[in-house]
């Protein structure tokens, strides 16, 4: 069984997201966690978040989580929402870099394009469009997280 990390800066919006995404397509067929790079511990998922998930008929109950060593090991593979948050994993975990990605590299390595923006704060379509860019990328490497 696959374990995913997605990373996105404070795991309020796009990380959380992403790892609700992931499970309400993969079930328990894939582990899943998020994080964030500068998270401040216990906060809850944003409102444009929840409301997005909700929209989808998604249930998740999420509390924020800073990057740890521990969560790094554990996954299998540490998707990140920018190139940003994965430079700076890098940086201070130089030990996960096989396994560390953008989500939208890890759907294609050839793409120019690898960061999935930051809806936070903005009006509830921004979260809409988060959610379809994470969701095309999971659909498009679905077969990645089953292997």
């Amino acid at each position: 069984m696959k374990k995913v990390l997605f990373v996105c800066t404070g795991n309020t919006c796009r990380s959380p997201m992403a790892e609700a995404l992931l499970r309400s397509k993969f079930g328990e067929t894939v582990q899943v966690k998020s994080a964030g790079v500068q998270a401040y511990p216990n906060s809850p998922a944003s409102e444009g978040t929840k409301a997005v998930l909700a929209e989808k008929g998604i249930e998740f109950d999420h509390l924020s989580q800073p990057v740890t060593d521990e969560l790094l090991h554990w996954a299998d593979i540490v998707l990140t929402m920018t190139n940003s948050h994965k430079e700076m994993i890098k940086i201070f975990y130089p030990h996960v870099n096989e396994k560390l990605f953008t989500l939208k590299e890890y759907v294609d390595p050839q793409s120019d394009d690898i960061d999935i923006a930051d809806p936070i704060g903005g009006p509830i379509e921004a979260y809409r469009q988060t959610a379809e860019q994470i969701e095309q990328c999971l659909k498009k490497a679905s077969h990645k997280f089953t292997e």
